[in-house]
């Protein structure tokens, strides 16, 4: 998995290519958590996500959720369908209420 994020003011876009599993769901999660920490927004693009396993899955909810419950706000965009179905069927959007997208992101 590579990623780069790109800060503004209030906002963070973490741009994220590769694999979302086992291996490195939790690096992902710490990211994504020292990211929130310091932004009101956090926007993660998951075009280049090209397969996400339970447990990837399990790190992103747990720390979506934690940005939540502190007053942030989290969108998931431009979401592969297949990933997209995996996410539905887990539960992830209707559970955390995140806006989940495969529409683009504009810059």
């Amino acid at each position: 998995m590579n990623y780069q994020v790109q800060e503004s003011e209030k906002q963070a876009l973490v741009t994220i290519k590769g694999e979302l599993d086992m291996a490195v769901g939790e690096k992902l999660g710490n990211l994504i958590r020292e990211v929130g920490q310091r932004k009101q927004s956090v926007i993660l693009d998951f075009q280049g996500v090209t397969f996400v396993d339970s447990s990837g899955i399990g790190n992103l909810f747990y720390t979506t959720k934690e940005l939540l419950a502190s007053g942030k706000h989290v969108e998931i965009v431009n979401v592969q369908e297949d990933i997209l179905d995996i996410l539905r069927v887990l539960g992830f959007v209707e559970a955390l209420g995140v806006k989940v997208s495969t529409c683009g992101y504009e810059r």
